[in-house]
């Protein structure tokens, strides 16, 4: 009898459960909104985890449906838009109602004082976004372009006279970079190709962590995401414990990401003990870093004083998120930068004209930070790329909506995500013309067009903060390697080129050929 009432309880539970899922997905439906055929439960997941570019299936559907269409993952309703006016509601004019992104079990692990900018919501983000920003001023950032320039440096020792993986050196310079600007240490990674932090963060960006059954599970039933978040951390925790039992060659590797944050506090705590500190991103932070709690205010849009202040579980927070977000973006950005002058001869002629032209290698008053801030054709040359190659997934161009509004006479509720669909914005004929979106045109970007047709690295108050950054880091590169050489095309490039796409859309080898100018 017991048997047969759990049986009746469980039937009744499920049943209720789908009637709660059908319902959800039915939400475009109920709007008049069109959109590709959904599945039951997996809404169109199992569509994108087949995928090997999901920024270009949305493309694709995009072509299909309109600029204004709706997808599901798995229940959670999803606005994929390439409509200018409507992202530039939600992305800017609307972004009290739009302040936070779409969680994911990556962002999602740091909770409370721990929090980093993904993450941080409210008063929070607005605290760290405003004490953040200083940090990436012009007067920093020309302070930390020695480091840059050293490990530029670095890598001109190690390219090749045959032909060659150059997106090898160049994710190497990038994570050197990482950790010389963001967190102050000095490694030899460059000429180590085991190097412990390399093989760390390589495993982060694998295509296998997207592919896992407890990320696929976080998708599908967000009503559970604090257990999966609680289970991701647990993994760590129970592998320290089995670690105490077992001798030192059978031990058990921590998590990645874990390993990196590890580290991380034991660079502060170090850096704290130090008196004469270096001129890097910790410095910055830890010069505005407490002890103390740090009491938020409620966020009632009476403007009120934020505290200029981040607790120390923040500094190292953000600065792994720095490393995260910094390192495979800017390697696969000279990538592809790399890929079109192997393609576009004249292009890296004519860059190659300007550099000549305002390089002076016999003048000292002319430091290279300043000499890259005067080359409008490399500024227009980089976008371009970002243009026909944006970099940034999905997760970085959307907005999660926190109360129901109206955008463009689309009613949108509490919780629903808006995404951009960059690639089609990107490759708009009448956003981009009137030369075909196809072709690679740098001076298309002389041109006036909508404020958010080109969003490379998002937009509104959420831009990415590191942009100048990364900028001078591409920028530093280009000039120093095209002064010196020619990329030339080789037989291994189109071959081995495959773009995919994980935590960022990359090229998976960048073979090439350089050529001696003088």
């Amino acid at each position: 009898m017991l048997t047969l009432i759990l049986f009746t309880i469980i039937i009744i539970l499920v049943l209720t459960y789908c009637r709660v899922i059908f319902q959800r997905q039915q939400y475009f439906k109920l709007l008049n909104i069109s959109g590709p055929k959904s599945e039951f439960f997996f809404g169109h997941l199992r569509q994108i985890w087949n995928v090997k570019v999901y920024s270009r299936k949305l493309q694709e559907w995009t072509k299909q449906y309109g600029k204004i269409y709706g997808i599901f993952e798995g229940t959670l309703p999803i606005y994929v838009v390439s409509n200018l006016d409507f992202i530039e509601q939600v992305f800017i004019k609307q972004f009290s109602n739009f302040n936070t992104r779409k969680s994911v079990i990556i962002t999602s692990i740091s909770k409370g004082r721990s929090t980093h900018l993904v993450s941080a919501v409210g008063r929070t983000w607005k605290r760290q976004r405003s004490i953040i920003n200083q940090t990436f001023s012009a007067i920093k950032l020309k302070q930390m372009s020695p480091l840059m320039i050293d490990c530029v440096n670095e890598l001109m020792k190690n390219v090749k006279n045959e032909e060659f993986n150059i997106y090898t050196l160049y994710k190497r310079m990038a994570l050197d970079v990482i950790c010389r600007c963001a967190f102050g240490i000095d490694t030899n990674m460059q000429n180590e190709p085991d190097n412990i932090y390399l093989k760390k963060i390589d495993k982060m960006f694998s295509p296998d962590i997207l592919k896992s059954p407890l990320v696929k599970l976080y998708l599908l039933l967000p009503e559970l995401s604090s257990l999966f978040i609680n289970i991701f951390l647990y993994q760590n925790r129970i592998r320290g414990i089995i670690n105490k039992f077992l001798p030192t060659r059978y031990k058990l590797e921590k998590m990645p990401f874990v390993w990196i944050l590890d580290q991380i506090h034991d660079i502060i705590k170090m850096r704290l003990k130090t008196e004469k500190q270096r001129i890097d991103l910790l410095k910055f932070m830890l010069d505005l870093a407490t002890h103390e709690d740090i009491k938020e205010q409620a966020d009632n849009g009476i403007n009120q004083s934020i505290p200029k202040q981040l607790a120390y579980g923040e500094v190292q927070h953000n600065v792994f998120f720095f490393m995260v977000a910094g390192y495979e973006t800017t390697a696969v950005t000279l990538a592809y930068c790399t890929y079109v002058l192997a393609n576009y001869p004249k292009v890296q002629e004519k860059l190659q004209e300007e550099i000549d032209h305002h390089y002076h290698k016999e003048n000292d008053n002319y430091s290279d930070y300043y000499i890259i801030s005067n080359m409008e054709y490399m500024e227009l040359f980089i976008k371009e790329v970002l243009r026909m190659f944006p970099v940034a997934i999905s997760q970085t161009t959307n907005r999660q909506c926190v109360r129901e509004t109206t955008v463009c006479g689309y009613q949108i509720a509490k919780g629903i995500i808006v995404q951009a669909d960059v690639y089609s914005i990107h490759y708009d004929q009448e956003l981009w013309g009137p030369e075909n979106v196809n072709d690679f045109c740098p001076e298309r970007h002389l041109i006036k067009r909508h404020p958010l047709a080109w969003l490379a690295f998002g937009a509104g108050p959420r831009i990415c903060v590191g942009m100048r950054f990364a900028l001078i880091e591409i920028k530093l590169l280009l000039m120093n390697l095209l002064k010196e050489y020619t990329i030339i095309k080789c037989e291994k490039l189109e071959k081995n080129f495959n773009v995919i796409e994980t935590i960022t859309i990359a090229p998976e080898e960048v073979w090439i050929k350089l050529e001696k100018r003088y």
